[in-house]
């Protein structure tokens, strides 16, 4: 839920696509999309920023490898 995640938290997050052309390929959050409700997502590998919804068209990726409190 967007709730439990601050907004100043999804800058600069990885984040997975689930979505649109770039599904399942991975990208970084670069904050909220001039649009409410939408988040400016950019995929690896491409110059393009997508306007995408947290939970429907995106997820956040979690590093099982490093420590918690960073995920």
């Amino acid at each position: 839920m967007i709730s439990r995640v601050k907004r100043n938290e999804m800058q600069g997050a990885r984040v997975l696509i689930l979505s649109g052309d770039f599904q399942g390929q991975q990208g970084v959050c670069l904050g909220e999309a001039a649009r409410r409700g939408l988040w400016a997502i950019s995929p690896d590998d491409s110059d393009e920023i997508l306007s995408l919804a947290f939970e429907k068209d995106f997820g956040l990726l979690v590093d099982l490898s490093g420590n918690p409190e960073f995920n």
